[in-house]
């Protein structure tokens, strides 16, 4: 006819019962009382022998994004602190030549609002990623006081050209 039920606890026959008709977890040996012993693990152990639980993967590797975008801020910042300090050199040293201040500054600007723009973008897309927030928060703000440092400053030199 049929085969007969088991019951859904029975124990195997190459596994140990517990007093409760379940099997031994971790295929220890059930004891007489049904109470673990001090020598057994606790419950939920793995001793050695036995296979340990996973812990998911490891962790994300660290995103260089935030980093970059604050060492070109860095770069940025330096560069301008650099023009202002060599300012009183350049002009006293080109006593007619005006003209030659104006295309060192306009070439420094330019450079400056690239590296700006830059540091900007990069610490942005760095802050959303929530990669080293930190960096990328100084990196944002360094090479936004850039961008609009450099916008204003062109459109003063245009409005007084204008004027």
């Amino acid at each position: 006819m049929s085969d007969p039920q088991q019951p859904p606890y029975a124990p195997q026959p190459d596994q140990p019962a517990s007093p409760y008709g379940q099997p031994a977890p971790y295929g220890q040996p059930a004891q007489a009382n049904g109470y673990p012993t001090a020598s057994d693990p606790q419950p939920g152990y793995a001793g050695p022998g036995y296979p340990q639980p996973g812990y998911g993967a490891g962790p994300a590797p660290a995103s260089t994004l935030g980093r970059t975008a604050f060492i070109i801020a860095v770069i940025t910042a330096a560069l301008g602190l650099l023009f202002v300090l060599a300012n009183p050199f350049l002009i006293s040293g080109m006593r007619d030549g005006y003209a030659v201040y104006q295309a060192v500054s306009f070439a420094r600007s330019i450079l400056g609002l690239a590296l700006g723009a830059t540091a900007l973008i990069l610490g942005i897309i760095a802050a959303r990623r929530g990669a080293q927030p930190v960096l990328a928060g100084i990196a944002i703000g360094v090479g936004a006081v850039e961008v609009l440092g450099v916008l204003s400053s062109f459109f003063t030199s245009l409005l007084y050209t204008v004027l």
